[in-house]
């Protein structure tokens, strides 16, 4: 049996996607990204979504937006994707790592707070809500409250998820949401959106999102619309387009009835897999709504008699699909040769990236093959435990 990581359910006919506007030409930032952005509003509970071209984008959009200065400082965890990083780095800001918590595998909050504490000149914090289980936002925004500090969600994994704050997206402060291709949802393969509920930063994520400019090509191009523009300050080349609006329109009408099935994946592994001594499966408190992007397992080295290397190996072998998430960002070389960070700086983090393992997990999936992969792992547990 062959089983990829990932495989994304797209409609059969292609041509189903494409409203008329998208069929008379006009392929660029225009209506259909105006439509998909008020379902995500709706969707999100929010006042405010700005769709662009990538997760990344929405990220180095909503700090770009704040008028931080270069050398300020912003806190994230180490444990993540290089984008929640690098796009503070694009800036001149200076990151603050943080280790992760044990159970969540979320930045430890109290690590932020002694941070906060003994550090100067920190203007923003970037959780990151890992694999789609939410961080402990209450505390985070009472942090932000109490000391002044822009709270920016990295919700790449988050979309469908609730914290005990509310519905991910709904924030006063900014949420930025991920579409690449391995999403719960894609448009087509690249896209992003930064949500808010505060106007004066929608409006200035919008502006910047197209160089700038006091409107876009739909505003000026459309029967009745005016051909002046004005830019008024220095900004990027990040839209999205209509045709990647239209991916994006089509696989929100799933959403949730797919998180529905991920949900089912996740607790068939967990019940499957909860009794092998050899493994941890991932934490979750029942009160939250996970997205469940990702399903994580993390490896006990000492009761195999193979290594965490091995078992991927061996699992490919069998034909299944798997992927690490993540090298820590303080591993990466930029990043230990600029700031001179070791390995053992953040340990339970270097920890979880030499004993963690992605399963697949989409709702493309079949019974079969979630029993094939279970039965897969348990028999390497009874062949190699110690």
């Amino acid at each position: 049996m062959k089983i990829p990581f990932h495989k994304p359910i797209i409609p059969k006919n292609l041509n189903e996607l494409f409203p008329k506007s998208v069929r008379s030409g006009w392929l660029t930032t225009g209506p259909i990204v105006k439509e998909f952005e008020l379902q995500l509003c709706e969707y999100l509970q929010s006042d405010n979504v700005v769709c662009v071209n990538s997760g990344t984008a929405a990220l180095h959009l909503a700090l770009a937006s704040k008028g931080f200065m270069p050398g300020d400082k912003f806190i994230a965890p180490t444990y993540t994707f290089a984008a929640t990083i690098e796009v503070g780095e694009y800036l001149g800001l200076k990151p603050i790592l943080i280790d992760c918590e044990k159970n969540s595998l979320n930045i430890d909050l109290d690590c932020v707070e002694t941070v906060l504490k003994r550090e100067k000149n920190i203007i923003a914090i970037i959780p990151v809500h890992l694999t789609g289980y939410a961080n402990d936002m209450k505390r985070i925004n009472d942090l932000s409250q109490k000391y002044g500090i822009f709270v920016l969600e990295d919700a790449a994994h988050a979309l469908e998820t609730v914290s005990n704050a509310g519905k991910v997206g709904n924030t006063n402060n900014a949420a930025a949401f991920s579409f690449y291709a391995n999403k719960n949802i894609t448009t087509g393969g690249e896209g992003g959106a930064v949500s808010t509920n505060d106007n004066e930063l929608a409006e200035k994520i919008r502006k910047l999102s197209l160089h700038g400019m006091s409107k876009d090509g739909w505003r000026r191009f459309k029967e009745g619309g005016s051909w002046f523009y004005d830019i008024s300050e220095l900004g990027y080349k990040y839209n999205l387009t209509d045709i990647a609006a239209c991916f994006g329109l089509e696989q929100l009408e799933h959403i949730q009835s797919w998180h529905k099935r991920r949900v089912e994946i996740a607790k068939q592994y967990k019940s499957a897999l909860k009794n092998i001594k050899g493994l941890i499966s991932p934490h979750q408190k029942d009160k939250l709504t996970h997205a469940w992007h990702l399903f994580i397992i993390q490896i006990i080295s000492k009761r195999w008699r193979i290594s965490r290397d091995e078992i991927i190996n061996e699992l490919n072998k069998a034909g299944i699909g798997t992927a690490l998430h993540y090298t820590p960002v303080h591993m990466h070389s930029y990043y230990f040769k600029k700031y001179g960070w070791l390995p053992n700086d953040f340990p339970f983090a270097k920890k979880l990236s030499e004993t963690v393992i992605s399963l697949p997990l989409y709702p493309a999936m079949q019974n079969d093959e979630i029993s094939y992969i279970i039965d897969t792992i348990k028999k390497l547990w009874d062949s190699y435990k110690i």
